[in-house]
């Protein structure tokens, strides 16, 4: 089977990581884009530094690995700061993920291309838009973290493997 996944709140922890960095800065919220962007261009780099994994991601990719292919398809690019694309590799790298490829620059109809292309069996993403639009081409999603009336959803990554173990 071939499995791809999302990074950002599926993998890792990204809004807690960004809500730490808002909170050390004394930052309550974005006023507008450019006060995000600001943000975002200053701080990003830093922040994908010190992403930590979901609890049991590891272990459960190992598992996956053995008799799947597994890939990252993110929104995540190069918009706030050139280095994200690379950290983000050094990331995967670093953890030890088994991960075939990663496919950035994919935003909602972009993810469900991709995995069209790919020839992609399970989807797994914590946006609901983002499922939608990959069970629209026909592809399994599961929904991470959330709930949405029609998609199967799962709340941690010991539910991702008893699911594809199912």
């Amino acid at each position: 089977m071939r499995i791809a996944i999302d990074f950002d709140d599926t993998i890792v922890d990204t809004t807690k990581k960004v809500r730490e960095y808002l909170d050390k800065y004394n930052i309550p919220s974005f006023e507008n884009f450019i006060e995000k962007r600001s943000f975002y261009v200053k701080h990003i780099d830093e922040i994908t530094k010190d992403l930590t994994l979901k609890p049991n991601v590891k272990e459960v990719l190992d598992i996956l690995s053995k008799d799947n292919e597994l890939y990252i398809i993110t929104a995540r690019s190069d918009y706030y700061s050139n280095n994200v694309k690379y950290l983000t590799k050094e990331f995967v790298k670093k953890n030890k993920l088994p991960i075939k490829e990663i496919y950035f620059d994919c935003y909602e109809e972009g993810k469900a291309i991709m995995c069209e292309k790919l020839h992609i069996d399970l989807f797994i993403d914590d946006y609901v838009i983002n499922c939608l639009e990959v069970e629209k081409k026909g592809i399994k999603a599961l929904l991470f973290n959330d709930k949405y009336a029609g998609l199967d959803s799962v709340d941690n990554w010991l539910d991702i493997l008893k699911y594809i173990k199912e």
